[in-house]
């Protein structure tokens, strides 16, 4: 059932690659593929532009940082750690490992970057492109 869920919430990256879309071309794909996301209306930020989307079963908050022009520049996903290993094993088979915490794929012709932070709480994965 972890495995299931864990193809589900956490890869933003190859099936639904997001960066680069357009605000309402990502609401389109998160609904589609991630129907157990929500999106979270109920905070605004005034320092950040991003959607927010929290999974039906709340171990899962997924944030869409949105350039001044609503292009997706960067995801940003937490998670409960009972997902870490599961996590951190499928980043291991489908993307380039550069060290323990950070890893690199290719989507047409641009290099990404995924990290990896462990917080107290819960962890992270931030996902942008490779400078």
């Amino acid at each position: 059932m972890i495995a299931v869920l864990l193809l589900i919430f956490i890869s933003p990256l190859e099936s639904q690659h997001l960066i680069g879309l357009h605000k309402d071309q990502v609401i389109k794909e998160i609904k589609f593929g991630k129907p157990n996301f929500m999106i979270d209306n109920s905070t605004v930020n005034h320092t950040y532009h991003y959607l927010k989307y929290i999974d039906k079963n709340s171990e899962q908050t997924l944030l869409v940082f949105l350039s001044d022009k609503d292009i997706c520049t960067s995801t940003k996903l937490m998670s409960d750690y009972s997902l870490l290993d599961l996590v951190k094993k499928d980043l291991n088979m489908n993307y380039k490992k550069i060290n323990e915490y950070s890893w690199t794929y290719q989507w047409k012709g641009v290099t990404y970057l995924v990290i990896l932070k462990q917080e107290e709480w819960f962890f992270t994965i931030f996902t942008s492109k490779k400078e």
